[in-house]
């Protein structure tokens, strides 16, 4: 991905986050860093975060990236996507459930190209909201708002990330306009399992205040999960 440098904001680890945007029409591009003009909507912090979540390959615990519908059977246990197919996961009914499409703004100007039947990247599965809420302290005034969501996904071929600098060469924030970031400031709580086929993380960012804002997350080579948030 080509990244530049668009905003320093200080965070309350007493880390300084890089927001970097990006070409939005270029997902798979290389991690060049090249400078640019700063993106309104694309800041973000990472600030502090006490709690480091559950264990990774625990099926659900947030909102699905899918509608609970009848499926066959999985035990909701075993880590995902337990005995579901490629493209689907284990939902709190104990039954499989298909990741639903990308449908929001922000991947129509962020193209994605996943098709669960020939590809075979990481598949996020669920986005549990954890806060969304005013945050003078560590985001712009343009920007006051602060979100930090846990992030759930899985990889039948293993070798998830298990360092945010690991995790910010694969996975980015899609802004609503469709410019990303994919900063190491922005993460933390990563929790990956030991065969690195299971992981989960909090991402946290700023972003214009607004009683609704539709968030976007893209993990390189896999699905695009679209997650609308409310206060």
């Amino acid at each position: 991905m080509r990244r530049f440098l668009s905003l320093l904001l200080p965070l309350s680890l007493g880390l300084v986050l890089t927001a970097t945007s990006c070409d939005p029409d270029a997902p798979g591009d290389g991690s060049g860093n090249d400078a640019g003009t700063e993106v309104p909507d694309a800041g973000g912090d990472a600030g502090s975060d006490a709690d480091a979540g559950s264990d990774a390959g625990t099926p659900d615990g947030g909102d699905d990236a899918g509608t609970e519908e009848p499926g066959d059977p999985c035990t909701a246990s075993d880590p995902q996507p337990s005995s579901c197919t490629y493209g689907s996961y284990c939902g709190s009914s104990s039954t499989c459930q298909t990741v639903r499409a990308p449908t929001c703004g922000n991947f129509s100007k962020f193209p994605v190209s996943w098709d669960p039947a020939t590809s075979t990247g990481p598949v996020t599965y669920a986005a549990e909201l954890l806060s969304l809420a005013a945050d003078t302290a560590n985001c712009p005034s343009t920007l006051p708002t602060r979100f930090r969501i846990r992030i759930r996904a899985y990889s039948p071929s293993g070798a998830l990330p298990t360092t945010v600098s690991e995790l910010s060469t694969v996975f980015s924030y899609v802004n609503p306009n469709g410019s990303y970031l994919s900063d190491s400031g922005q993460f933390s709580d990563i929790v990956t399992s030991g065969d690195l086929k299971n992981t989960e993380f909090v991402v946290s960012n700023c972003v214009a205040d607004q009683p609704t804002v539709n968030l976007g997350f893209y993990f390189e080579g896999g699905n695009g999960l679209c997650q609308p948030v409310s206060k």
